[in-house]
C-alpha cells in the first residue's frame, strides 16, 4: 500500500509540474508583449467607422491618380488611412485585411512632411492600440527620390506624406512553405484596395508604386522587411471615375458606406440554407471586378463561379465575362462537392451557394521581361478584387472566405480552367443570419459551439489525467466513480460535437438528430484516416482523426475500471495507462496546428489553461481527501 501511495503523488507532481510550466511560458510571454507596448508611441484619433461615402459610389470612383498635387495631410487622415490598411477591428487581434493563418505579415510605415497636429519624420505604425512609433526626425520623401524614375518619382515629388508597405516574409513562410510568399503577395493586394477606397472617401488620391529598388528603401528605413508597395498621397487634378458604369448596381441611399464595410469585414465560413438572388449576385461581382490593375488587365485574370443555390441561374459552372459582366455556362451539376475535395476538403466550399474561382494567365506572366515583378503585381490584382468581394458581402449581409491552399490540378479540373491559368483564390459565398434579416447580437453560431466544444473537449481530458493515474494502482473510490465517468465521456462527445460541424456534416442543431449526418461523419472519418496526410494541415487533421478512436477507448476503459461489475481490471488497467497520454498529446497537437484562433490568442491560450490547472487542482484535493478517508 505504501508503494503505491508513494508512486501517486510523484506522477501528481509531474502533472502539475507540466501545467504549471505551460501557465508561466503563457505569462511571461503575455507580459513581454505589454512591457514592449509600453513605449512612447503617439496615440492616433479613433477612426471613423461611419463614413459618408456609397461602398459602390467609392469603388467605381477609385482609380490611382496619374498626376498628384501637394495637400497637407493631417493626423485625423493619416489615423484613418492607417486603420483602413491594418486597423484592428474585431475579436483578438483581426484585421482590416484577411492574413493567411492570421500571421500578418505587413508592416507599414509613414513618411510624413510635418503639420500642426503631427511632427514631420518617419514613423511605424502599431496596430495594437491605434498608435505611431517615431521613428526617425530627419527623415523626408525627398531622401527617397533616388528610388524612383519619371512619373513614381513625381508623385513623390508632390506627395506630403507617403505610406510603405513592408513585409516579413518568415511569419508566413514558417507556416506555409514557399507557398506563403504568393499568400503574403496577396494581402498586399487587400491592403491596396482598402487604401484607395478609403483615400476616396476621404477625397484624396494616391499613385501605387510597386517597381522601385527594394535596397534604397531598406537603406532609408534602416530596415530588413522588404517594401512592395509605395503609396504617396495628395489630391488629383481632376476627380477619378471607373469606367464601369455600375450596370448591376442595387446602392441606394441606405447603402453601406466604405468605413462601415471596412468595419464589418470578417471571414466567414458558417452559412445558412437558402438562395441568393441573382441580381445580387451579378452586383458584387460587377462591382469587385472594378479595379484599376497594376500590371496587365481583366484578360490575364479568369473568373468562374461554381453555382448551388442561386436563383435565376441553374446549378454548374460558368465563366464570367469582366467587360461586361455576362455568364458563360460551361457545365451543368453541382460541382461543389468536387470542388471541397480539391480544397483540401473545406467543408464551407460545399456549403456556400456559391464559390468563386479567381486564376491568373501565368504563361502570360512567365514571358514578361521580369516574371517574378509581374507574378508579385497580379497577386496584388487578385487581391484586389477579392477584397471588393469582400466589402461588398458585407455590405450585402452575405459571408465568405479566401481559400488559397488547394490542389491546384484538381481545382483546374471541376471547372474546367485551361492549362494557360493558374488558380489563385477559391472563395465561397453563403447566406449568413444577416442576410436573412435574423441577425441577433446574441445568436450562438454553429461555429461558435464548434469551437467552445473543441476546447471542452481539452480541458476535460486535462481533467481526467488526475483520475486516470490512480486506476492504474487501485480501484477507484465510490465518491469518485461518476466524477471519472463524467470525464471521460465529456471529450468524447466534445470531438463528434468539434468535428461534426467543422467538417460540415451537420449545418444546424437538427442535424444532430438525422441519422445520415453520422453516416456522412463515418465515411469521412474512414476516408481521412486512411489517406497519407500531404501538408502540415492535413498533419493536423490526421491528428485528430486519430485522436478519436483513442479518446473512444480511453472513455470505455475508464468506465470498465469504474463499475463494479467488471471484475477483471488488469487489461483495462493496461489500456488506460498507455492510451490516455499518448491522446492528448494528439489533441494538443491539432490545436496547434489547426486550431488557429485558439493557438495565436494568448489571453485565450492562458485562460484555458488557467480553467485546466483549477479544475485539476479541485480534482487533486478531492482526490487527496478521499485518499485520507479511506486510510483512516
Amino acid at each position: 500500500m505504501y508503494s503505491s501511495m508513494s508512486k501517486r503523488p510523484k506522477i501528481s507532481q509531474r502533472l502539475s509540474l507540466l501545467l504549471l510550466l505551460v501557465l508561466a511560458g503563457s505569462l511571461v510571454s503575455l507580459l513581454f508583449e505589454m512591457v514592449h507596448a509600453e513605449t512612447d508611441n503617439i496615440p492616433l484619433p479613433s477612426p471613423d467607422l461611419e463614413g459618408h461615402l456609397p461602398l459602390s459610389s467609392a469603388i467605381l470612383r477609385t482609380k490611382p491618380a496619374d498626376d498628384l498635387r501637394h495637400y497637407q495631410i493631417e493626423i485625423s487622415e493619416v489615423s484613418q488611412l492607417l486603420w483602413a490598411l491594418q486597423g484592428i477591428t474585431h475579436g483578438p487581434g483581426f484585421r482590416t485585411v484577411p492574413s493567411a493563418g492570421g500571421t500578418y505579415p505587413l508592416e507599414i510605415f509613414v513618411v510624413h512632411e510635418g503639420t500642426p497636429t503631427l511632427s514631420g519624420g518617419c514613423y511605424h505604425y502599431i496596430p495594437q492600440g491605434h498608435q505611431l512609433e517615431f521613428t526617425s526626425p530627419t527623415c523626408n520623401l525627398t531622401d527617397l527620390l533616388s528610388t524612383f524614375e519619371d512619373e513614381d518619382r513625381e508623385a513623390l515629388t508632390n506627395a506630403s506624406t507617403a505610406f510603405l508597405i513592408l513585409v516579413d516574409y518568415a511569419r508566413t513562410t514558417m507556416r506555409y512553405g514557399d507557398r506563403g510568399v504568393q499568400y503574403v503577395h496577396l494581402e498586399v493586394g487587400h491592403a491596396i484596395q482598402n487604401f484607395l477606397l478609403q483615400a476616396t472617401s476621404l477625397d484624396l488620391c494616391t499613385r501605387v508604386i510597386t517597381n522601385f529598388t527594394p535596397d534604397g528603401v531598406q537603406s532609408f528605413l534602416d530596415t530588413d522587411l522588404d517594401p512592395l508597395a509605395i503609396l504617396p498621397l495628395g489630391i488629383g487634378v481632376q476627380s477619378p471615375v471607373s469606367t464601369r458604369s455600375g450596370q448591376f448596381a442595387l446602392a441606394d441611399a441606405d447603402e453601406i458606406t466604405v468605413e462601415q464595410a471596412i468595419a464589418k469585414r470578417k471571414s466567414i465560413r458558417d452559412y445558412q440554407s437558402g438562395s441568393i438572388p441573382l441580381s445580387i449576385l451579378l452586383d458584387v461581382l460587377d462591382d469587385s471586378t472594378a479595379i484599376t490593375h497594376l500590371v496587365g488587365n481583366e484578360s490575364q485574370l479568369d473568373i468562374r463561379l461554381v453555382a448551388g443555390e442561386v436563383e435565376g441561374l441553374a446549378t454548374g459552372s460558368y465563366l464570367y465575362a469582366q467587360e461586361n459582366g455576362s455568364l458563360e455556362q460551361i457545365s451543368l451539376g453541382d460541382l461543389r462537392p468536387s470542388l471541397r475535395i480539391a480544397g483540401l476538403d473545406q467543408h464551407w466550399i460545399e456549403n456556400a451557394q456559391l464559390d468563386v474561382v479567381m486564376s491568373v494567365n501565368i504563361t502570360w506572366v512567365d514571358q514578361q521581361p521580369n516574371p517574378s515583378f509581374h507574378h508579385r503585381v497580379m497577386m496584388f490584382n487578385v487581391g484586389m478584387i477579392a477584397q471588393n468581394v469582400y466589402l461588398k458581402c458585407a455590405g450585402q449581409g452575405l459571408g465568405t472566405v479566401v481559400i488559397g491552399a488547394f490542389y491546384e490540378d484538381a481545382v483546374s479540373q471541376v471547372v474546367e480552367i485551361p492549362g494557360t491559368l493558374k488558380p489563385i483564390y477559391i472563395m465561397p459565398i453563403g447566406l449568413t443570419s444577416g442576410f436573412l434579416d435574423e441577425t441577433d447580437a446574441y445568436q450562438l453560431h454553429m461555429t461558435d459551439i464548434a469551437r467552445a466544444s473543441g476546447v471542452l473537449a481539452l480541458v476535460a481530458f486535462y481533467c481526467s489525467l488526475y483520475l486516470s493515474v490512480p486506476t492504474i494502482r487501485q480501484r477507484i473510490q465510490k465518491r469518485a466513480r461518476w466524477l471519472h465517468c463524467f470525464l471521460g465521456v465529456i471529450p468524447l462527445v466534445g470531438l463528434v460535437i468539434h468535428s461534426m460541424i467543422i467538417h460540415g456534416h451537420v449545418r444546424d442543431l437538427w442535424g444532430f438528430f438525422n441519422i445520415s449526418s453520422y453516416c456522412s461523419a463515418l465515411s469521412h472519418f474512414i476516408s481521412g484516416i486512411l489517406s497519407a496526410p500531404m501538408t502540415s494541415y492535413d498533419l493536423g487533421k490526421f491528428l485528430a482523426y486519430l485522436s478519436i478512436p483513442l479518446v473512444f477507448i480511453t472513455s470505455l476503459s475508464g468506465f470498465g475500471l469504474a463499475s463494479k461489475r467488471v471484475k477483471r481490471k488488469k487489461i483495462l488497467r493496461k489500456i488506460h495507462k498507455h492510451v490516455v497520454f499518448p491522446t492528448l498529446i494528439l489533441l494538443v497537437m491539432h490545436a496547434l496546428m489547426n486550431g488557429v484562433h485558439f493557438a495565436r490568442d494568448p489571453v485565450a491560450f492562458i485562460l484555458v489553461n488557467v480553467l485546466a490547472a483549477s479544475l485539476y487542482c479541485i480534482l487533486y484535493f478531492y482526490r487527496s481527501s478521499q485518499l485520507g478517508q479511506s486510510q483512516t
